[in-house]
């Protein structure tokens, strides 16, 4: 009767030893299984760019640039006329073919000149769009590091597919399925949009820098 109670009790602690092994094996392999939750932001990318103080700067800009060339070319196009009208009351002679080559140049002049400022007004926007892009990631770094996101995304939940016939362009499904496959966000809630936050981050950071010198 002894020897069986002690193998009993032998028994009995082998079980518990093993699941107390079991136990503490198993508490040490739950932090590794599950990760802790990702503080997440998204943000909507049309909103900062309307609202961010660097963009309208930048707007204000190109704008002139425009507002200067067409001021230039209203210029010159008035230029090309006088000279098309002066061409048109002289007779049939020498004078008249060096007046037109004078036209046939200038109208060339002016074409090829148009072309630089529109290159130039395109660059200036380019520009713009990489300053500002640098500054909202700079911005969503900085806003990410105070408030602790662990990742801020971009929000294209409510990017509408949009598609449009025009010459040599992809058909319609075709343009539908490459928005479609660019899509990223599904359905992101209200409680996680940072875009304010980023904007206020944003604006703050730039009215704290010295202003620009511009040299004369």
């Amino acid at each position: 009767m002894k020897s069986n109670t002690l193998a009993a009790f032998a028994l009995g602690s082998a079980v518990a030893i093993a699941a107390f092994l079991a136990g503490t094996a198993e508490a040490r392999r739950i932090p590794a299984m599950f990760a802790p939750p990702t503080a997440l932001g998204i943000v909507d990318m049309a909103s900062v760019f309307d609202k961010l103080d660097e963009s309208a700067e930048w707007d204000v800009k190109i704008k002139a640039l425009e507002a200067r060339a067409a001021e230039e070319m209203g210029r010159r196009r008035a230029e090309l006329e006088a000279l098309a009208k002066e061409v048109e009351a002289l007779s049939d002679g020498a004078e008249k073919e060096a007046k037109l080559d004078s036209l046939r140049l200038k109208r060339l002049q002016i074409e090829q000149w148009a072309g630089f400022k529109e290159l130039e007004v395109d660059r200036e926007s380019s520009l713009k769009w990489q300053a500002v892009s640098r500054s909202v990631r700079e911005g969503a770094q900085k806003l990410a590091e105070a408030e602790k996101y662990d990742l801020i995304i971009v929000d294209d939940s409510r990017v509408e597919i949009r598609t449009q016939r025009a010459q040599n362009a992809p058909s319609l499904t075709q343009q539908t399925q490459s928005q479609i496959a660019q899509l990223r966000v599904l359905y992101a809630g209200r409680t996680i949009d940072v875009t304010d936050k980023l904007i206020v981050q944003i604006n703050n950071a730039r009215s704290l820098k010295p202003a620009a010198t511009t040299k004369p």
